[in-house]
């Protein structure tokens, strides 16, 4: 009887283990996923936490600067993501015409050589005449105003664009 109940209890942290092995496994697998749908949940938290007390500065300036040191490390996030995304596109662009037979990658290369002319003449055709039928700032007292303000510039605006 006590060596059946060993080996039960055996089983059960076999069981266990395997269990815990198996979870271990799916997480690894899937860190990342997890690791930026947790990071959504701490910024949707961290962001609903702070909104009262940002929305509620009164003072433009302070409240222009506290958004903008909040919105600093994103920015700088999107800029690595654009800084590592366009090498990996042309990267991949090369490796897929350079194992192409010379004959397709030609007339591939013509077609899209046609078709980015053909959409820059229709932007460049297209923004002329809304330029001319619209005219935009014609009519409007911007240029003649003799009280115009000069913008002021901060230290931190200049530290903050040389990390940039």
């Amino acid at each position: 009887m006590a060596c059946s109940q060993s080996l039960l209890d055996g089983n059960r942290r076999l069981g266990s283990r395997r269990c815990c092995r198996a979870l271990y496994l799916v997480i690894k697998r899937n860190l990342l996923l997890i690791l930026l749908v947790v990071g959504a949940a701490i910024g949707l938290a961290i962001g609903a936490i702070f909104n009262d007390s940002i929305n509620s500065i009164s003072d433009p300036e302070k409240k222009a600067t506290v958004i903008m040191l909040i919105a600093f490390p994103g920015e700088l996030f999107m800029n690595m993501l654009l800084m590592i995304l366009l090498p990996l596109i042309v990267a991949s662009l090369i490796t897929a015409v350079s194992t192409l037979n010379p004959d397709v990658a030609g007339r591939i290369g013509r077609r899209t050589l046609v078709y980015y002319l053909a959409t820059l003449v229709s932007a460049v055709v297209l923004g002329l005449l809304l330029v001319m039928t619209i005219r935009p700032g014609f009519g409007s007292d911007h240029g003649t105003r003799n009280d115009i303000q000069s913008v002021k510039y901060r230290n931190l605006d200049s530290l903050l664009d040389v990390i940039r």
